[in-house]
């Protein structure tokens, strides 16, 4: 899944995050991108999910990009990298950011939806920001049911999260028989950012 990349991204802009959180602060979680140590640590985490698989990488409530930036520095290819964003400004600024960069402005929570009007059929693993603990249950678990059905079986739903929890509640993995993995924590965050991955069980 890995390869060179040359990307140089255009800096992005410090506010714009700021706004997206005030429009809507309970899709976007927290009123801070996360830290270049943290985007890193995610991204990598995410890559060692997708190696092997030579599949679509899916990155949901992408933001200003500082996920997306660390993705592509660690070589995931642009042409295998698809970003859900809901907010307008930040789709903008991802495309002005990213040339050639995938961009599906849509709801991340009607990722089914979503999925098929950007025409992707499938994803080697999806790569979760959304705050999964205040969003309502019933649509917490058809994102990652949807999430599921676009991956292989061995696919993988990588989340973040701000919280000391698991970012997906336990009667939502019970229901959706997964095997939950807490990978780490990035205490070099405001606030620290914890780091989740979520697979089927194996039968």
């Amino acid at each position: 899944m890995r390869s060179a990349t040359s990307r140089n991204p255009i800096a992005a802009d410090p506010l714009a995050f700021a706004r997206g959180w005030l429009r809507s602060p309970r899709s976007v979680g927290g009123p801070f991108a996360s830290t270049v140590w943290t985007a890193a640590r995610i991204a990598e985490t995410t890559l060692d999910a997708a190696c092997g698989n030579g599949g679509t990488v899916v990155e949901l409530g992408a933001g200003t990009g500082p996920i997306t930036e660390a993705l592509l520095r660690l070589g995931c290819p642009l042409d295998r990298l698809v970003v859900i964003e809901r907010d307008a400004e930040m789709c903008a600024l991802l495309e002005e950011r990213f040339a050639g960069l995938r961009v599906l402005q849509g709801d991340a929570l009607r990722l089914r939806e979503t999925l098929a009007q950007g025409r992707v059929k499938s994803a080697c693993v999806v790569l979760s920001g959304l705050p999964m603990r205040v969003i309502p249950a019933d649509q917490a678990t058809a994102c990652y049911r949807d999430a599921l059905a676009a991956m292989p079986p061995d696919g993988s739903i990588i989340q973040y999260t701000y919280g000391l929890r698991s970012p997906l509640d336990p009667a939502i993995v019970a229901a959706l028989d997964l095997d939950a993995a807490f990978v780490g924590r990035e205490w070099r965050n405001l606030p620290p950012m914890a780091v989740w991955r979520y697979r089927k069980r194996a039968t």
